[in-house]
């Protein structure tokens, strides 16, 4: 399988906000069972007392960042089924 992560400077991450080291740190620990981190938007909002609208930014930052990588696909009528995914580079 083929990822799509860019090389990222480490030191990037000093350029990311407090709200989105926040997200990204939460992703990261919900991901370090399976790999990928599967909580829904309406999750990472709750948990983190951001809304929906500034989370929606704030995923995509931290992938164009190549902090994340996030894969969508549907499951039929059920919706669709999200993973994202840390950048190997932050697996530490």
């Amino acid at each position: 399988m083929k990822t799509n992560y860019v090389k990222v400077d480490m030191q990037g991450l000093s350029k990311l906000t407090f709200a989105e080291k926040a997200v990204f740190s939460y992703i990261k620990s919900l991901s370090l069972d399976k790999g990928y981190c599967f909580a829904t938007n309406k999750h990472l909002c709750d948990v983190l007392s951001i809304t929906d609208r500034t989370m929606y930014r704030i995923l995509n930052k931290l992938e164009e960042s190549a902090c994340i990588r996030r894969e969508t696909r549907s499951i039929g009528s059920d919706g669709k089924q999200r993973k994202i995914f840390v950048n190997p580079q932050f697996k530490q």
